[in-house]
């Protein structure tokens, strides 16, 4: 899936980012605001005693590090295929480490930014053929999103667990993630009911 998903970013003039594995716990306490993500950190002080983590996700490492990652630029377009860990009980769909492919567009307008993610979160499924439901509208649960709306995209056929998709606009750009396990569960779903 790397393969494909790096062609379609790069096209739209993203560079691959490196993700840590590990990062400071204190990221994703101010960056998400007391979400249930912070519950299901796999917390621990390292050996100097500071409190980190195995990251849970990863947009919080590019808003904090905008500045950095823009350096004289106005805007940058980045795709990274990530790692994550989160402490809740595995299901169909759920897992306490799971990949996260997702794309971030940095810049002063997240508005459009949003827009422009929008757009190829959703050309990036359609290249896989995958048939989705998408809601722009949607309320999404990381206090670091505009308004507390973004965007997600579900597939029907994974039951409970449907959205695939999720992102939108934040104070410094606008980005998605998709969960990879959850993608290939419900490419191979289609592909059932496809053949049946």
């Amino acid at each position: 899936m790397k393969t494909d998903s790096g062609a379609i970013f790069i096209d739209a003039g993203a560079e691959e980012a490196i993700v840590p594995a590990l990062w400071s716990q204190d990221t994703f306490v101010q960056k998400t605001g007391g979400s249930e993500i912070i519950d299901q950190m796999w917390a621990f002080p390292d050996k100097k005693g500071r409190p980190c983590c195995l990251i849970p996700e990863a947009t919080a490492l590019f808003q904090e590090r905008c500045k950095d990652l823009l350096g004289r630029r106005q805007e940058r377009l980045l795709f990274y295929v990530a790692r994550c860990y989160r402490y809740e009980r595995p299901q169909a769909g759920r897992y306490r480490e799971f990949s996260q492919l997702g794309f971030e567009y940095l810049g002063p307008n997240p508005r459009s930014a949003a827009e422009r993610s929008q757009e190829i979160a959703v050309g990036f499924l359609d290249s896989l053929g995958l048939r989705y439901e998408l809601d722009d509208a949607a309320k999404r649960g990381l206090s670091y999103y505009l308004d507390g709306q973004g965007f997600e995209i579900r597939c029907a056929e994974l039951g409970a667990q449907q959205q695939v998709l999720g992102g939108g606009a934040y104070r410094e750009g606008a980005g998605f993630a998709i969960g990879a396990e959850r993608l290939l569960l419900a490419m191979e779903a289609q592909a059932l009911i496809g053949r049946a």
